[in-house]
């Protein structure tokens, strides 16, 4: 088990340091987990990525560091409670600290005419010797990352690992464990899920963190992607593309989603299918723009005027986002409603190896032949779904209460059928979600842990530890628990316990809360003591 975080400002090149030492590692057979820290600069202020690896699964990062790495001094002061290890700094500091070593990034750069974001270079090369890895996997890292442009990065990398080679003695020796495997983030789990199960369309507007989507997808050209003026634009256009029968979704985070709420009301009343990517920041309005939290769960749960089927999940891990991301799309299709893939900061921006599942497309009967009449679109049935039909044949979809053709009525026996027709969903989906796994059972001890969200990783690690069963939800609505027996605690990132409370109304019992409200997420070492101090 292996930790290590590097640190410093914005335009020093954390997040690529920790992208490509998480890839290295899984090269070489761990499993690995990468966390992202930021905050919303352009230049300066505090950045880490933090990398752990280990031979056993893991879905966390660690809160002590085998190793430090500061590429500024002053980021020496976030996170030197937490080290245990070695520190290695750039030369061109100052930096008290027992354990240290320091090496002439700045001059290594500088003598060779480059930038000094190519220090997070030295920093990785640096790195390898001390953990006994062989140079030529980083190089080949390097050309996986930038092809011809690394050349830069493989020269400054050399310079560093020679310097602590002859300076320093090798930290440890880190050997190869398997096959390579695969490291992604959340959000490129969730874009390929969303593919896979046939996603045609996607709308967003840049809003941290659900933006990667939007990049991902794009670059990648896995479907038609566009970035138009607005969230409510976004949400509209998708709408009116599965209204022509494309499967189609949006991304976005809470402010965001607001914006959307009435268009996602449309859709609820347009019986029209749309899957909304919900990723949570810390709020609420700005907030901390860049930091994770689990704050918009009733608002996902309700996400628009009027009753309607509604179907929101949470993913607990990367590899179940991917699943969860098709399965949404899915059944978006399935019961032409909307659907809220729910997650947040932390899950959409940090690596882990994955294991995807197998998920494909789901097809679903559409009528879109030419015909001289309208189409009943809105047919009374005793699911409640109708027939779904697109352009060319003749469908009308309506905002208003309407017939079973789409005409608008306000007529009272009309409207009582048809709304019930609607509601009728709700059954049927509860049916098909208990079919689907709506929650993880980790058995353990007696007492239980519930969790949702990538929260999910670090309480499992903290109550294997401990003798706890975890039961990690992943529907929310509808809402489905196993037996709860014995002391129920609920760990979440908010203020107020949001599942705990729907836990309590579902079991008619109080339920214990281990929360947190400062935007940055769980770690292992935190929730075991928190809960071994509630024992």
């Amino acid at each position: 088990m292996l930790n290590i975080c590097i640190a410093g400002a914005a335009g020093d090149g954390v997040k690529e340091a920790g992208e490509i030492l998480g890839k290295l590692l899984a090269g070489m057979g761990y499993s690995v987990f990468t966390y992202q820290e930021y905050e919303s600069m352009i230049r300066g202020g505090h950045n880490a990525s933090v990398v752990r690896c280990s031979k056993e699964k893991i879905h966390s990062h660690s809160w002590r560091y085998d190793i430090l790495v500061c590429l500024e001094d002053y980021v020496f002061e976030y996170h030197k409670n937490r080290l245990n290890g070695i520190l290695l700094y750039d030369s061109k500091f100052e930096i008290d600290h027992e354990k240290s070593l320091a090496i002439p990034m700045s001059e290594f750069v500088k003598k060779n005419h480059i930038s000094n974001i190519f220090r997070n270079a030295a920093a990785l090369g640096a790195l390898c010797y001390l953990l006994g890895v062989d140079l030529s996997r980083l190089h080949k890292q390097f050309m996986n990352e930038y092809g011809e442009k690394a050349r830069d990065d493989i020269e400054i990398s050399a310079l560093a690992y020679d310097y602590v080679s002859r300076k320093y003695e090798q930290y440890l020796e880190l050997e190869i464990v398997g096959e390579a495997r695969t490291l992604k983030s959340g959000s490129e789990a969730i874009s390929l899920g969303m593919v896979e199960a046939g996603l045609e369309r996607y709308y967003a507007y840049p809003m941290t963190p659900a933006t990667p989507i939007l990049h991902f997808l794009a670059k990648r050209r896995l479907c038609l992607t566009v970035q138009p003026e607005n969230e409510i634009a976004a949400i509209m256009m998708a709408v009116g593309s599965a209204f022509a029968g494309k499967r189609s979704a949006v991304g976005t985070s809470g402010g965001g989603f607001a914006l959307m709420s009435e268009s996602i009301s449309l859709a609820g009343m347009a019986e029209v299918p749309v899957l909304i990517v919900l990723a949570q920041r810390s709020g609420p309005s700005t907030g901390m723009a860049t930091y994770t939290a689990q704050q918009d769960l009733y608002f996902a749960l309700n996400p628009a005027h009027g009753e309607f089927p509604v179907i929101v999940a949470s993913p607990l891990t990367i590899s179940d986002a991917y699943q969860m991301a098709a399965e949404l799309l899915n059944l978006a299709w399935k019961f032409q409603t909307p659907t809220v893939l729910l997650t947040e900061k932390h899950l959409m921006e940090s690596y882990e190896t994955v294991e995807f599942g197998s998920v494909a497309v789901e097809e679903v009967e559409i009528f879109n032949s030419e015909s001289e009449e309208i189409f009943p679109r809105y047919e009374l049935t005793e699911s409640g779904v109708s027939r779904y039909a697109t352009p060319p044949a003749i469908v009308k979809a309506n905002s208003n209460e309407h017939t079973e053709y789409g005409i608008t009525t306000d007529d009272a026996k009309t409207a009582e059928k048809m709304y019930a027709k609607r509601m009728r969903k709700e059954k049927a989906i509860q049916q098909e979600v208990s079919a689907r796994d709506p929650y993880v059972v980790v058995k353990g001890g007696k007492e239980v842990v519930v969790t949702w969200g990538s929260t999910f990783g670090a309480v499992v690690e903290a109550a294997e530890e401990l003798g706890y069963s975890v039961v990690g939800v992943r529907y929310l609505r509808p809402l489905f628990l196993p037996e709860l027996d014995g002391e129920v605690i609920c760990v979440e990132c908010n203020h107020t316990g949001l599942l705990a409370g729907m836990i309590e109304s579902k079991i008619g019992r109080k339920v214990r809360k281990v929360l947190r409200w400062d935007g940055r997420p769980f770690t292992p070492e935190e929730i075991k003591g928190r809960l071994s101090a509630g024992r």
